[in-house]
C-alpha cells in the first residue's frame, strides 16, 4: 500500500525541507516494474483522472411536470416530490396500521358501531381509491358517534406486513336486477331479495392480480350466509370490477 500525503503537506515539505529533516518523497515519480503485482488505486489527489476531460454539458428540457401518476397524485410545479413519494408508497404497499390497534388476524370487519380508531382507519384507506379514481366523496364517512345503520354498512380490511392491502365496503339491500353476463343482455326484472351489495373494492397495487379482491367478496358472502353468486354489485361497475364479477359468477350477477 502506498503512503500518500495531502497535497498541502507535500508542498510544505518541499518548500521547507529544513523543518522536516529526513523526509524523502519516494513515490511521486515511482513507476512499477513490469513484473510487479497489480496495486489498485487507494485514494489521493495526485492521479489526475480528470485532466484534459471534457466539461459536462447541461440543457434546459421543455418538460411539463404537471402530470398525473397511476396512483392518482398530480404533480405540481415547484413541489419537491415528497408528498407524491409518500402517497405513491402507500398506494403501492398499503396503508400502515396504527400501532395502537390490536389486530390478531388478517381480516377485520369494521362497522359503523366499531371503535373510532378502526373507523378512522377505514376513512384513511377510503382516501386511496378516492384519489386514484377521482371520486367526489370517500366511500366511508362514519366518524361520529357509534350508530347502527338499517342497511348494515360495513368495511372489510385485509392486512399484510402491518399494512392494509385490501378494502371492501358493503351494505345490505333488497333492490336488484339480474344481468346475464353470457348474453350481455339488458338487466332483467327487479328482485326484492335481501342481499349484500359490494359498494367498492380497492387493493394496494403490489397485491393486485393475486386474488385479494375475490377473497374479500367471498368473505362478504360467507358472513351473510349466501353463495358468492348471490352477491350484488353496485352500478356502474368498473372494468376491473366486472372482470372480478365474471370470475366469481360467470353466468350472471345481481346489480343494484
Amino acid at each position: 500500500m502506498r503512503p500518500t500525503l495531502p497535497a498541502a503537506e507535500k508542498r510544505l515539505r518541499e518548500m521547507f525541507p529544513e523543518r522536516y529533516p529526513g523526509w524523502v518523497d519516494r513515490w511521486s515519480g515511482h513507476v512499477d516494474s513490469d513484473d510487479a503485482l497489480y496495486r489498485p488505486w487507494v485514494g489521493g489527489r495526485v492521479q489526475g483522472l480528470s485532466q484534459h476531460a471534457v466539461p459536462v454539458q447541461f440543457r434546459v428540457p421543455q418538460l411539463s411536470l404537471d402530470h398525473e401518476c397511476r396512483c392518482g397524485f398530480r404533480e405540481q410545479g415547484g413541489d419537491d416530490g415528497r408528498a407524491h413519494a409518500g402517497h405513491h408508497a402507500t398506494w403501492a404497499l398499503g396503508v400502515r396500521v396504527p400501532k395502537n390497534l390490536f389486530w390478531p388476524g388478517d381480516l377485520a370487519v369494521v362497522t359503523t358501531q366499531s371503535p373510532i380508531a378502526w373507523r378512522r382507519l377505514v376513512y384513511k384507506v377510503a382516501g386511496m381509491p378516492q384519489r386514484e379514481n377521482h371520486y367526489d366523496f370517500r366511500s366511508w364517512s362514519h366518524l361520529g358517534e357509534p350508530e347502527e345503520t338499517e342497511d348494515n354498512v360495513r368495511a372489510y380490511l385485509l392486512q399484510s406486513n402491518g399494512h392494509v392491502v385490501g378494502y371492501l365496503t358493503a351494505h345490505d339491500t333488497d333492490h336488484h336486477r339480474p344481468w346475464d353476463l353470457v348474453k350481455e343482455s339488458p338487466l332483467g326484472d327487479a328482485d326484492d331479495t335481501l342481499r349484500p351489495r359490494v359498494d367498492l373494492i380497492w387493493v394496494a397495487d403490489t397485491y393486485r392480480r393475486q386474488g385479494v379482491g375475490a377473497m374479500l367478496v367471498r368473505a362478504l358472502a360467507d358472513d351473510f350466509g349466501s353463495p358468492v353468486t348471490e352477491v350484488s354489485w353496485s352500478a356502474p361497475i368498473s372494468r376491473s370490477g366486472l372482470q372480478l364479477a365474471r370470475r366469481l359468477s360467470p353466468d350472471g350477477i345481481w346489480v343494484s
